[in-house]
């Protein structure tokens, strides 16, 4: 008697449990959709595939007026109807993603699904279709019209004054990022409301970043000849790229950085320049003049000189011990800014003069003066070209040469009228250089048998606190490649 109950017990347990084992095999090879599936509150359990559709047909039906709102922050940007964007239920693969709950190859994981379905429910979003490329289209008009470049602070020097423009931040519409996460809305059925990703810009300067400025710390200016077209090109081109550059605390400023390689395709032009004592041209000629006055403006700043090379050659626009030659990728002007508040640099050209200032925040009291120890070492000796070109015994300066320096730079501190710390900046010497004259070897004729000999044609420049200093040829500097 106990054998055959407990056969009937196993029986009883055993047959229900295949036969319903049997009925969800069956039932997984019917067009049916597990009872409890949900689509964004439409109940479709328990139908077949074509009354699902039915359903969802009328029940996700949009009416052609019907809009969708784009925003940002909180704020509308923009409304546009549903056929802008294209946006229409996707039915065929919401109703795969629902037929296949309770359909999968693992027969535990099928069952799992299918229970939790029948037992709690599934819900599941609508998921729509939508034209990307009209999306993108009108997202790149919403940037056209939103977007902003960031405006960097200003700081202008009027009448003596420091006034500072502010800044503002730049707005950019991130039209990537902004279509990555419709696609993921639209995957949720959430098409009512679309985000819009957009950053804001933060300026290269701020207002906060030049607040400290107050006043002019440093200044230089230097002469040139407005007639030399090219080279006054080059210098206003060269000064421009110094002009509203800000030196923050700590910083270091490469005058090759900042100006870039003298190339026609930067906008230089050929002027004179010099190559191992002789004068040629080459683009950039010009660019010197600037280095040296932003290096002189440095020095009556403050400024720490971290590199400065000397011309071969002393100047007509500053006085020896004052210059400061650069070659892209060879020579180079760096300057630091050894304070804890920014330094910010301005150029004006008007004319013939060339000016460089340094703003920054003032010290109450306090100057820094140039001091220079000069010592002539010897003057120019001639050297003569015979010319066939000249009339015979003609005579043509074509350089008129350079006497030799030596020269140390100090620069003093001064504080209330009182020294509190005298600095030697450099210690230069200055090569001699010949003064170079042709003459003529041609025939004598009629018409130039009665001219004297003539001495220089050339002109010079005025120099800046020329200081008896004789004034030379305006120069700039070119390095050949080693042999």
């Amino acid at each position: 008697m106990k054998r055959c109950f407990l056969v009937g017990l196993a029986l009883g347990i055993f047959v229900p449990i295949v036969g319903g084992g049997l009925t969800f095999l069956l039932w997984q090879r019917t067009e049916w959709i597990a009872f409890g599936v949900h689509i964004q509150g439409v109940n479709i359990g328990g139908m077949n595939l074509a009354d699902a559709r039915r359903t969802l047909e009328v029940k996700f039906a949009l009416p052609v007026s019907v809009t969708v709102t784009i925003t940002h922050q909180s704020q509308v940007i923009r409304k546009v109807r549903l056929e802008e964007l294209g946006i229409k239920p996707n039915f065929d693969e919401t109703l795969k993603v629902a037929f296949q709950i309770g359909r999968h190859e693992s027969l535990r994981r099928s069952l799992v699904e299918f229970f939790v379905a029948w037992q709690g429910g599934v819900h599941l979003p609508m998921a729509y279709d939508w034209d990307e490329q009209s999306g993108r289209q009108i997202l790149n008009q919403i940037a056209q019209s939103l977007n902003r470049s960031p405006q960097r602070a200003l700081v202008e020097l009027k009448k003596g004054t420091v006034h500072i423009v502010p800044s503002s931040k730049g707005f950019e519409v991130a039209v990537e990022e902004t279509l990555k996460a419709w696609r993921e809305r639209l995957k949720k059925g959430q098409w009512e409301t679309l985000p819009l990703i957009a950053t804001e810009v933060q300026p290269e300067v701020t207002t906060e970043d030049v607040a400290s400025i107050d006043g002019v710390v440093g200044q230089a200016t230097t002469y040139f000849r407005t007639s030399e077209i090219n080279r006054s090109h080059n210098i206003r081109l060269a000064a421009s790229r110094l002009d509203h550059v800000l030196i923050r605390p700590g910083e270091t400023i490469s005058f090759n950085e900042l100006v870039g390689p003298r190339t026609p395709k930067r906008g230089f032009r050929v002027a004179r320049v010099l190559v191992q004592g002789q004068f040629t041209e080459d683009f950039g000629g010009g660019v010197c003049q600037v280095a040296g006055t932003l290096y002189l403006a440095a020095l009556r700043a403050g400024m720490e000189v971290v590199q400065r090379h000397r011309h071969s050659r002393t100047v007509a626009y500053l006085p020896p011990g004052l210059d400061a030659t650069v070659n892209f990728g060879s020579l180079d002007l760096k300057l630091r800014n050894p304070f804890d508040t920014p330094l910010y640099l301005r150029t004006f050209v008007k004319g013939g003069r060339l000016t460089v200032i340094v703003l920054g925040k003032k010290q109450q009291g306090v100057t820094y003066e140039i001091a220079r120890s000069v010592e002539k070492l010897n003057e120019p000796i001639s050297r003569q070209i015979p010319d066939p070109s000249l009339p015979e015994n003609l005579q043509k300066t074509v350089d008129k040469g350079s006497s030799g320096y030596r020269v140390v730079v100090w620069r003093l501190r001064v504080e209330n009228g009182i020294v509190t710390k005298r600095e030697r900046i450099s210690s230069d010497v200055y090569r001699v250089q010949p003064r170079v004259v042709r003459v003529g070897q041609g025939k004598r004729n009629v018409e130039t048998s009665s001219v004297q000999p003539q001495t220089s044609q050339t002109q010079t420049s005025p120099t800046v606190a020329s200081n008896g200093d004789e004034p030379t040829e305006q120069e700039d500097t070119k390095v050949l490649p080693s042999p």
